[in-house]
């Protein structure tokens, strides 16, 4: 300013000559500019409804009032344009689900096959998505198969023209410690100690909080003045945006050229905007979300694998969705690859519900949300039949029935508000939005018309408020019923194929989810077959109840390494693989995982030596060249890995365990009821058949000691807690790499189960029998017994009474003493 006085003047002279008039109006596009979109929208929804045979008055009559709703608010083009994008993913044979949101309850989407659930049948609501009295953009999001997004952005491309369709800019703002961080390199402050400041700064803080709550960072900022400069100028940019990225679903689509309404830049596919969606929305622009979702990738894809493999062509939507196999699967919680009812939140809510029909599975992905799982005891009790089911009043009954008289669904607040007061739907759902927003002038008004319609058709005042206050405690939670439906049955569809189809559901989990569900196939009765160098195939494969893993699943072998593998069979020995492969592969790390996973074991079983060997036949094909052939290698001789180890090695590598662990010997001879890890529930009592891998002893208030297990039972692992009582008794007993029995109780903690232990006994994989004739000498044996304690679990045959009973309180070690003193003593046979 002391150089350029007249600057700043310059710059308001500027500035007040500059103006702006935005046009904030609707600007949808035109689907057909050659024929008026009203024609054409009635036309195709009628082609729609008597394609799928529903000509009664019924549905015309709704068909008729939505239409005229949809032309009265200017959305006939809109959802044209809906109505073709999903006519594109359909006609390239993509599966594009059941719909979803609220739009669910529309006629006009079910006719256009916007949706795949019919709403008049499943009594769904049209007012929810739109109604004259409360006057909004349909938002009917688009969800599709996420690995054919780019597709569609394409499509929509060329179908409007790139000036008329953009993807949406999204803003990546300075968190706390990226703020920090940024301003410190820009004082030249080197990298390790940027690390040793921002270390500090929780994800939780802001920069205030983090400096006002951690006594070392605030020591660490004042230590030098550079820091506290760099602070300062942190707090300024904290929150604002730092750079930009690509929304992850967000399509905008204008009627016009869009530069005439906002800026753009250079995208990938199609331009971007330079608004986030916020702004478009704004300038009056049609805003679209498309949401590409894995769910309906993997249901496509275990159709098209059913029909590849088993050549049964079955259509998705057309699945029963009261199917009772697939029920009985929700019903016993074997949901994991499910949609929505993975969690163990969902999976114990659903043990407890035991869904019988499709609308127990709605209700319960319904209840299994903040606010509504506060009415969980009740919904489950009044289900089974263990509490009366109450209703507000006997004119809501039909409305609240299949709830149990608990009001779940946003849709059930407005028919409550329409039966009980006389409110049109569309003012019931304004009614509910004022609830569910906790708008206190919105609702101060609309109780007093609550109350005075409710008066006019013959209630009491009394009752109105009571029925108004229950309704304003359930719409702050109360779920969209039309979603809820329509993602229930995405869900069924998936359990169909779990239920019908195992193997073709569990080889597509495997290659287009994760090996998460190796396990659940496993515990399904699925078995992996061993691997082969000349047989393993590239994708995982299921085929009579045998998984083969393929390349693709072993971690740390690249596909390059993988395609040459498989590209370059067979081998006829490991030395025949070695002079093959390329020497940019002859690299150990590369090698170590296909010895530790058994592809070599068909030449050579013992994996050790053939991992310790691999360096020296490196050298010696370098060395010999093309006479390697004509060459025999020596081997050196080494001790095999243990088959413990090589089960661990496995399953770092694959996921799972290959190798028959020991725990597997033990569990088909166990004297308890053993439960998996994976089936444990919250708030239940259980023995677990582990090896205890970790044990961290800690010291209590009290003095005394306690540890913390990490165990694990081949599968799964669990943390236990040994209080000081039980650590007394068996603390200096328990080693790390050993397997017991551990019984104890389930509990949820920080949202992932543990055990608290109650008794714990050592496993083994034997057992001792006793046969005898009678109880005689019972007492006898019990001392006799007594004398030779140990791991091993005793068991006594009684001849005469043809049963046997599990003496769990009788262990022993094994002795030929204590045998030859049973022989001697009852002259009876001992088994082993």
């Amino acid at each position: 300013q002391e150089r350029f006085p007249q600057a700043l003047d310059n710059l308001e002279k500027l500035i007040s000559s500059i103006s702006y008039d935005l046009d904030t109006s609707l600007k949808l596009p035109r689907f057909n500019p050659a024929r008026p979109a009203v024609e054409e929208l009635r036309e195709r929804a009628e082609l729609g409804l008597a394609q799928k045979g529903l000509s009664s008055k019924e549905y015309q009559e709704r068909l008729n009032q939505e239409l005229a709703v949809i032309h009265d608010m200017g959305f006939d083009d809109y959802f044209l344009v809906v109505w073709d994008l999903l006519r594109f993913g359909r006609s390239n044979g993509y599966y594009m689900g059941m719909g979803r949101g609220s739009a669910v309850g529309s006629l006009v989407s079910y006719a256009l096959d916007i949706t795949g659930i019919d709403p008049v049948e499943k009594n769904l609501i049209f007012e929810r998505f739109l109604n004259r009295e409360r006057y909004t953009m349909p938002d009917i999001d688009i969800d599709i198969p996420d690995i054919y997004r780019p597709d569609f952005i394409r499509y929509v491309g060329n179908k409007y023209g790139s000036k008329h369709a953009a993807q949406i800019v999204t803003f990546s703002t300075f968190g706390a410690k990226q703020a920090l961080r940024d301003v410190l390199k820009r004082f030249g402050v080197p990298e390790y100690e940027l690390s040793a400041i921002t270390k500090k700064i929780s994800f939780r803080d802001n920069l205030k909080s983090a400096y006002e709550g951690n006594l070392q960072f605030r020591q660490q900022i004042n230590s030098k003045l550079e820091y506290q400069k760099a602070f300062e100028i942190a707090c300024k940019i904290e929150g604002y945006p730092r750079q930009t990225s690509v929304h992850a679903a967000g399509v905008v689509i204008s009627d016009q050229d869009l530069t005439n309404y906002i800026p753009l830049k250079h995208g990938d596919e199609i331009p971007l905007t330079q608004y986030d969606a916020h702004g478009v929305e704004a300038s009056g622009l049609l805003k679209m979300d498309f949401l590409g979702l894995r769910n309906l990738t993997f249901v496509q894809k275990m159709q098209e694998l059913l029909a590849e493999i088993e050549g049964i062509h079955l259509k998705i939507e057309e699945i029963d969705l009261e199917d009772k196999e697939t029920l009985a699967l929700f019903a016993s919680g074997n949901t994991k690859g499910i949609f929505q009812f993975e969690q163990p939140g969902a999976i114990r809510l659903l043990k407890r519900v035991q869904p019988v029909c499709f609308e127990d599975v709605v209700a319960t992905t319904s209840l299994n949300r903040p606010g509504a799982s506060d009415y969980i005891n009740n919904f489950v009790a009044r289900k089974h039949g263990q509490e009366e089911v109450t209703v507000l009043d006997p004119v809501l009954e039909d409305i609240l029935a299949p709830t149990y008289g608990i009001m779940l669904y946003q849709e059930q607040v407005m028919q409550v508000a329409q039966r009980f007061a006389g409110f049109s739907l569309g003012k019931a759902d304004i009614l509910r939005r004022a609830m569910g927003k906790k708008d206190a002038s919105a609702m101060h008004e609309m109780r007093a018309s609550f109350i005075q319609g409710s008066l006019d058709v013959g209630h009491t005042a009394e009752k109105a408020e009571q029925v108004f206050d229950v309704m304003e405690k359930f719409a702050g939670y109360g779920f969209n019923r039309s979603h809820a439906y329509a993602y229930s049955a995405l869900a069924f569809q998936l359990a169909y194929f779990k239920t019908h189809y195992p193997a073709i559901f569990y080889q597509v989990m495997l290659n287009f989810a994760n090996s998460d569900y190796l396990i659940d196939a496993l515990e399904a009765g699925f078995e992996v077959a061993p691997l082969s160098i000349n047989t393993i195939p590239y994708h995982d494969k299921i085929a009579n109840k045998s998984i083969y893993l393929g390349l693709k699943s072993i971690k740390g072998v690249s596909k390059d390494l993988a395609l040459w593998i498989i590209e370059n069979r067979p081998y006829s020995n490991i030395e025949d693989f070695i002079a093959k492969l390329p020497e940019n592969y002859l690299k150990l790390p590369l090698l170590e995982p296909l010895v530790k996973v058994g592809l070599f074991d068909s030449f050579e079983r013992n994996r050790q030596k053939v991992f310790n060997n691999l360096v020296n036949l490196f050298e010696f094909v370098k060395e010999l060249g093309s006479l390697f052939g004509d060459t025999i290698y020596s081997w050196q001789e080494s001790e095999d890995w243990t088959e413990q180890e090589k089960f661990y090695m496995e399953q770092e590598l694959l996921g799972v365990g290959v190798s028959k662990h020991p725990l597997q010997a033990i569990a088909s001879k166990a004297i308890y009821p053993i439960i998996p890890i994976g089936n444990l529930s919250e708030n239940s009592y259980a023995i677990i058949l582990v090896e205890v891998q970790k044990i961290k002893v800690i010291r209590t208030k009290k003095g005394e000691n306690m540890a913390f297990l990490q165990v694990d039972d081949s599968k799964k692992k669990l943390d236990v807690t040994l209080f000081s009582d039980l650590y007394r008794q068996v603390g200096q007993e328990i080693k790390e790499g050993s397997f017991y029995y551990i019984k104890g109780k389930i509990q949820s903690r920080d949202g992932r189960l543990q055990m608290i232990a109650q008794e714990i006994r050592e496993a083994v994989a034997e057992r001792f029998w006793i046969q005898v004739k009678n109880h005689e000498s019972d007492q006898e044996i019990s001392r006799i017994l007594d004398q030779y304690k140990g791991p091993i679990p005793v068991i006594i045959r009684y001849e005469e009474e043809q049963k046997t009973i599990v003496s769990p309180h009788y262990f022993v070690a094994k002795s030929n003493e204590l045998e030859a003193k049973l022989n001697e003593m009852v002259m009876k046979t001992i088994y082993r």
